[in-house]
C-alpha cells in the first residue's frame, strides 16, 4: 500500500512539474530552431561571400596581366620576340620581358594555391610558364591546357575547367582561361585544388557544410569538404530551383545557397546539412533532458518524503489503536509533528481515546457494581440463548440487507463455533469434526486480516475419524494468528499438521511469525505447565491434554526470532483410535 500511495503521488507531482517544463521546452525550442536557421543562412551566405572574395582577387590578377599585355602593345612585341626565338634582343626587349617575369613570379608567390601561369601567342610553338619561362610546346608535361584553351568557344572570352595534371604526381588543378583582347592568344592561370582547399579551410567554418565550384553546364569543377558522395550527383536544375531552401540528396538534407561569377559563368554552391541545425538544437535537447532528470529525482523525493510522513502518521494511529485495545492510551498527543493537518488529527484522536478511556473506565465500575447481581443469574442463563440471538440477527440481516452476506457467513459460522464450543467439554469428537469448526474460525479471522496469512492443512486421511478434544486446535491457530503472524511485515504461512509415528498421534501448528527468543519461548513453556493459570490459552489447551490423558500429551513450543514458532502435542494412538 505504502508502495502504491508513493508511485500515485510521484506521477501526480510528476505531471504537475512536466507541463510547465514542457511548455518552457517547446518554446526554447521554437525560439532556437528559428535562431539557428537564421544562423545556417548567415553561415552560407559569409561562406559564398569568402569563396567569391577570394575567386575575385585571383581573377583580377589574370585581368592585370590582360590589360597590361592590351594597353602596353611594346611589352607584347618584346614577348613574340623572345617566343619566336630571337637570338639578339634589345635591351628595351630585356625591360619589359623583365617585367612581365616580374609581375608573373609576384602573382605565383602572393597566391601559394596558383601552382603556374602560362602566356601563349598562336602561331607560336613556344609559350611562357612561370615556372619554366620559355617552353616548347613538345616539350612541356602539362599539354592539357592547350587541348582545353582549343575547346574554348571562339565567342566565349573567359573559360574555365577542371583537369589533372601528371608532374611527377598527379594534381588536380583549376584551369582559368583569358584570351587577349586585341591580340589571339591566352592568359592561362592553374589554380592547385589542394591549396586552395587548405586556404578555404582557413578562411571558412567546415562544420557540417560543403562548397561546390560549378560551370554555366552544371559541371563540377571541384568540392571542398565533401562529406557525403551522393552530393556529387546535384545537377544545376536542383541547385538553381532550391536556392535558399531544404534539397533532399541521397539520403540527407541540406540547405542550399548560390552565388553566380557573371564574369567566369561560374556557380559557387554552399551546402549546409541538417547535421548543422541539430548541433544547434543540441543543446536545448540536453537542456530539457537535465530538467527532466532533475525534476524526476526531486519529484521521487518529494513523493518519497511526504509518503514517509503520511504512513508514520498512519504508523503512529495503528499503534495506538493497537495499545488502546490493550488499555493503554497516550497522556498526551505528538508534539513532534509539523504539518497542521497532523496536528489538528493527532489531537482529534487523542481525544477519542481519552473519551474511550474514560468511558472504559466508566463500563469497569458499572460492571463491578453489576457483577454480584449477574453472578447469580448467570446460572440461570441458558448457552443455547446466544446461540439462537444470533442467528436471529443473521436472518435480520438476510432479510434487511442482501449485499451483507459476507456479514452474514461471518455469523453463521460464529453461531456454529458458539454451539460446537458450549457443548460437553468432556465429549470427544471426530478429528474431522475439529478441522471442519477449525475452518469456520479461520474464514472468522481472514474477515479481520485478509490475505495476512494462509494456512496448510496435512492430515493423515485415515486419522480423521479418530476421536479427539473439542477445541484442542483452535486455540493454537489463534495464538500463531495473534502473536505470530500479525506482527510480521509480509504475509505469513500457518500449517496443521496431524500424523502417526511409533504408536502416537502427533498434532502440529506452525507458523512463519514473528518468533520468539530463546528466553522467551523457555518461559511461555513453562507457563502453560502451569495448571493453576487460567489466562492463557494454550495454557488452557495444556490443562486440558495433561488431565485427559497423561503428563506425555502437554504441548510443546519451538520458536525462532524472525522465523516463526511450532507448537506441538502427541496422543497414544490407542487413546484416539475408534474402538
Amino acid at each position: 500500500m505504502q508502495r502504491k500511495l508513493f508511485v500515485k503521488r510521484f506521477f501526480k507531482y510528476f505531471l504537475l512539474l512536466i507541463i510547465p517544463t514542457l511548455l518552457a521546452f517547446f518554446i526554447s525550442f521554437f525560439i532556437t530552431n528559428s535562431q539557428v536557421d537564421k544562423g545556417m543562412d548567415a553561415q552560407a551566405e559569409n561562406t559564398l561571400s569568402n569563396v567569391n572574395t577570394n575567386l575575385n582577387l585571383v581573377l583580377s590578377g589574370v585581368m592585370y596581366q590582360n590589360n597590361l599585355l592590351t594597353n602596353n602593345t611594346y611589352m607584347l612585341i618584346s614577348l613574340k620576340s623572345l617566343l619566336r626565338g630571337q637570338e639578339k634582343l634589345s635591351y628595351r626587349d630585356m625591360v619589359y620581358l623583365r617585367n612581365i617575369r616580374a609581375m608573373m613570379d609576384s602573382i605565383v608567390q602572393s597566391y601559394p594555391y596558383i601552382q603556374s601561369v602560362y602566356l601563349y601567342l598562336e602561331g607560336y610553338e613556344r609559350f611562357y610558364s612561370s615556372s619554366d619561362k620559355i617552353t616548347y610546346m613538345e616539350n612541356t608535361e602539362d599539354k592539357g591546357w592547350l587541348d582545353g584553351y582549343h575547346r574554348m568557344d571562339p565567342e566565349t572570352e573567359r573559360y574555365m575547367n577542371a583537369r589533372a595534371v601528371d608532374s611527377g604526381q598527379e594534381e588536380n588543378v583549376l584551369t582559368i582561361y583569358q584570351r587577349m583582347l586585341l591580340h589571339d592568344g591566352v592568359i592561362v592561370m592553374n589554380i592547385n585544388v589542394d591549396k586552395y582547399c587548405e586556404l578555404l579551410e582557413r578562411i571558412l567554418s567546415n562544420d557540417y557544410e560543403t562548397v561546390l565550384y560549378m560551370d554555366r553546364d552544371g559541371a563540377i569543377l571541384f568540392e571542398w569538404n565533401l562529406q557525403d558522395e551522393a552530393v556529387r550527383q546535384i545537377s544545376l536544375n536542383d541547385v538553381l530551383e532550391n536556392d535558399n531552401d531544404w534539397i533532399k540528396i541521397g539520403k540527407k538534407r541540406y540547405l542550399l545557397h548560390k552565388a553566380y561569377n557573371e564574369q567566369y559563368g561560374i556557380y559557387t554552391v554552399s551546402l549546409v546539412s541538417m547535421q548543422a541545425r541539430m548541433a544547434g538544437i543540441l543543446p536545448v535537447l540536453r537542456l530539457f533532458f537535465m530538467m527532466i532528470i532533475i525534476n524526476t529525482v526531486a519529484m521521487l523525493l518529494l513523493a518519497y518524503f511526504t509518503t514517509r510522513s503520511r504512513f508514520k502518521q498512519l504508523y503512529y494511529m495503528i499503534q495506538v489503536f493497537d495499545e488502546a485495545e490493550k488499555a493503554v492510551y497516550p497522556k498526551e498527543p505528538r508534539h513532534d509533528v509539523k504539518d497542521e493537518y497532523d496536528v489538528i488529527l493527532n489531537n482529534i484522536i487523542y481525544l477519542f481515546l481519552k473519551n474511550v478511556a474514560i468511558d472504559r473506565d466508566l463500563k469497569e465500575r458499572r460492571y463491578a457494581q453489576e457483577v454480584a447481581e449477574l453472578k447469580a443469574l448467570q446460572l440461570q442463563i441458558n448457552p443455547h440463548f446466544l446461540f439462537n440471538t444470533l442467528q436471529t440477527v443473521q436472518f435480520e440481516i438476510q432479510g434487511a440487507a442482501p449485499n451483507l452476506k459476507r456479514a452474514s457467513g461471518a455469523l453463521d459460522n460464529l453461531s456454529d463455533i458458539l454451539k460446537y464450543s458450549l457443548a460437553d467439554s468432556r465429549e470427544t469428537i471426530s478429528l474431522r469434526e475439529e478441522i471442519k469448526y477449525l475452518k469456520k474460525y479461520v474464514e472468522i479471522q481472514k474477515m479481520r486480516f485478509g490475505d495476512k496469512f494462509i494456512i496448510y492443512y496435512d492430515i493423515e486421511e485415515k486419522l480423521k475419524n479418530f476421536q479427539v478434544l473439542r477445541m484442542m486446535l483452535q486455540p493454537l491457530v489463534e495464538n500463531s494468528i495473534s502473536h505470530g503472524i500479525r506482527y510480521i511485515s509480509g504475509r505469513g504461512y500457518i500449517k496443521v499438521k496431524v500424523f502417526c509415528r511409533n504408536g502416537r498421534v502427533f498434532f502440529s501448528v506452525i507458523d512463519t511469525g514473528a518468533g520468539l527468543s530463546g528466553e522467551e519461548c523457555r518461559s511461555l513453556n513453562c507457563s502453560v505447565r502451569n495448571l493453576e493459570n487460567q489466562h492463557i490459552g494454550l495454557a488452557n489447551v495444556n490443562n486440558r491434554l495433561v488431565l485427559q490423558y497423561d503428563e506425555s500429551a502437554g504441548l510443546h513450543i519451538y520458536s525462532k526470532k524472525g522465523m516463526g514458532t511450532a507448537v506441538t502435542f502427541s496422543l497414544p494412538y490407542e487413546s484416539v483410535k475408534i474402538e
